[in-house]
């Protein structure tokens, strides 16, 4: 089973089994069926399809936003195709936490139309409940992108309308993998909205993941659980290893076999954000190929936090696999210990090279000189030795190289540099260097060893490196993204012990993620700086402390929702606070050099400080 949400679900899941029936397989409205009989028949479907599809806006055309491009489609239409456009969002709804209740409501009636009030979603209703209750968090591009994954589920919807009523029973009664591969076959995809879809008419069988690369990485981790055969589906496999779990671990409830649980997901843990549509690899496939990757991009956008992420998912998998199941859950602080001992960090610097990393004279005790290992080839002994002790149990190595830029990586791995790429690993070579025998030291750098670089492109860009250097490794930007703000934010609120409630203040927090989007939007065009001087998520970092500073020891208003800007749009304090001790002086210090500092720097202010208008 795959039924878990972190709240009561029990409204969505009755609200989607009449959707099944009532909608999908008949033809009847979902919250009017006796007054609309034929809301979600082929004919309104292929209606309202025209109207989405035929009238795509593109940018800021149509009023820039979902809400506005939305009304413009549907400015004449009929209350039936207006009531199935309302339906649509209904069930896009009813998966995320992202967007509050009251913004869903609103949405789904202002889509019915204040020419019909009796039609609209009350608070006794039964569709009501299911809007305060959510499955998951898929992420911003889920709520930002309504128009994709809306536009999915309608051509869904008619395609299934264009088959006999008998083959769409066939398809939404106890056939998974045939539904799947339906979703999967339509023009106009919407990964999320497919996963989501599956979701919510099997609950039982699919997983509530929006996001293909985490599927994908589940599977990575996961995958020696499974037992669906050569012939399966990505969904079929994550069933077959979830029926795996639920033997092995009878003793856990559903919230436990969850994958994003605590107890799961440092298996897996995602490098990346679950947008489906970059087309970009995930790191931890990239480095299980490569061998050794670099994360780059401005300071502040969490590169040695995901290096650190990623270390731990390689060790933590490569535990599950070869210690088994049981072995790896019985004892949690063996595999702690085995994280914290498998992962190596250098701090990278001018002065450390080639002695320091791979081998250099030592003065002796007595006057004399002989050769020392340095930090890899003493990891590499390691590494053997393991092997020697623990066979098939013995775990890999990552190497993690904060600030690789900072010194001349090159000259530092020396004649080792051929030897990191994948196809040269366990081949042994001599250094220039004799050991106490006199015989020269041989050396070669394990397959196991994972090597991890970060690197901010303000200090060195990556053009920098020559070619040689830069083709042993894959590149991953790590932009600034609006995403990192709320998991930042949401552990500094806990942290900081922030009197005012989250969900309180969560929608100004929204537009304040909105404005510093803005913000970086700017300092990427300004000739000044540009894309490597963006602003990272950690540099807003000290906002929950800001808030609870003003708050800690006010009583009243603490409900208002105004906390970052008051009811005329003024910035408060906090959000000042912000800008002067956190924001400026970096700007400032970027902006050193320019003729038009001042000017450039009001700018930037007034970006971060003005409240987005309604």
């Amino acid at each position: 089973m795959a039924i878990y949400s972190e709240i009561d679900r029990r409204h969505i899941d009755q609200l989607c089994a009449r959707w099944r029936e009532g909608s999908l397989v008949g033809d009847a409205s979902l919250l009017h069926p006796d007054e609309f009989a034929s809301c979600w028949s082929e004919h309104e479907l292929s209606e309202l399809n025209r109207k989405f599809w035929g009238n795509l806006f593109e940018g800021e055309t149509g009023g820039g936003s979902f809400e506005s491009k939305w009304e413009l489609q549907l400015e004449d239409a009929t209350i039936e195709v207006r009531l199935l456009a309302a339906e649509c969002l209904l069930v896009y709804y009813l998966i995320t936490a992202g967007v509050g209740p009251a913004r869903k409501l609103a949405m789904i009636n202002k889509t019915i139309g204040a020419d019909h009030p009796e039609l609209h979603v009350t608070a006794d209703s039964a569709a009501y409940e299911a809007l305060h209750s959510w499955i998951a968090n898929p992420g911003l591009y889920f709520n930002t992108r309504q128009d994709r994954h809306v536009g999915y589920l309608m051509d869904l919807a008619l395609r299934l309308k264009r088959l006999s009523r008998e083959e769409r029973v066939a398809l939404l009664h106890e056939n998974p993998w045939g539904f799947v591969q339906f979703a999967e076959d339509g023009e106009r995809q919407s990964d999320s909205m497919r996963h989501i879809v599956c979701h919510l008419l099997y609950p039982e069988y699919f997983e509530r993941i929006a996001s293909s690369k985490h599927k994908s990485l589940v599977l990575k981790a996961f995958g020696d659980l499974d037992s669906s055969g050569a012939d399966a589906g990505q969904d079929e496999r994550l069933y077959s290893i979830r029926q795996t779990l639920h033997q092995r671990l009878p003793e856990w409830d559903e919230q436990r076999r969850d994958y994003y649980h605590d107890d799961l997901e440092p298996i897996w843990r995602p490098m990346t954000t679950t947008r489906d549509d970059s087309g970009s690899m995930d790191p931890a496939f990239g480095l299980e190929f490569k061998k050794q990757i670099v994360f780059y991009g401005p300071p502040g956008t969490g590169k040695t936090y995901r290096a650190g992420l990623l270390a731990e998912s390689v060790i933590r998998s490569a535990a599950l696999q070869r210690w088994g199941v049981g072995d790896y859950f019985d004892d949690v602080a063996a595999v702690d210990r085995a994280v914290a001992e498998h992962v190596t960090r250098l701090q990278m610097h001018p002065s450390y090279g080639y002695a320091e990393f791979m081998v250099g004279l030592r003065l002796d005790a007595d006057g004399g000189t002989s050769y020392r290992l340095g930090a890899l080839p003493r990891l590499v002994e390691r590494m053997r030795a393991e092997c020697r002790e623990a066979g098939g149990r013995a775990l890999p190595h990552v190497l993690i190289l904060d600030e690789i830029n900072r010194t001349d990586l090159s000259a530092m791995f020396g004649e080792a540099f051929s030897a990191m790429e994948r196809d040269k690993r366990d081949v042994e070579l001599e250094l220039f260097a004799e050991g106490d025998d006199g015989e020269p030291l041989r050396f070669a750098i394990p397959s196991e060893l994972y090597i991890i670089g970060t690197m901010n492109e303000i200090d060195q860009s990556v053009e920098a490196f020559d070619f040689a250097l830069r083709r042993r490794f894959f590149w991953f930007a790590t932009p600034y993204d609006e995403e990192d703000l709320d998991v930042i934010w949401r552990a500094q609120w806990a942290e900081q012990s922030v009197a005012v409630d989250w969900d309180d203040a969560n929608p100004q927090l929204r537009e304040l993620a909105g404005c510093i989007t803005r913000l970086n939007a700017r300092i990427t065009e300004l000739p000044d700086l540009g894309p490597e001087y963006a602003l990272g998520a950690s540099v807003f970092g000290d906002l929950p402390y800001f808030v609870g500073h003003e708050w800690r020891s006010k009583r009243q208003g603490r409900r208002s929702g105004k906390y970052l800007w008051d009811g005329n749009s003024k910035p408060l304090a906090p959000l000042r606070s912000l800008w002067a001790l956190s924001i400026q002086p970096v700007l400032a210090q970027y902006l050193a050099g320019s003729d038009r500092r001042a000017e450039q720097l009001t700018e930037l202010e007034k970006l971060l400080m003005t409240r987005p208008t309604s």
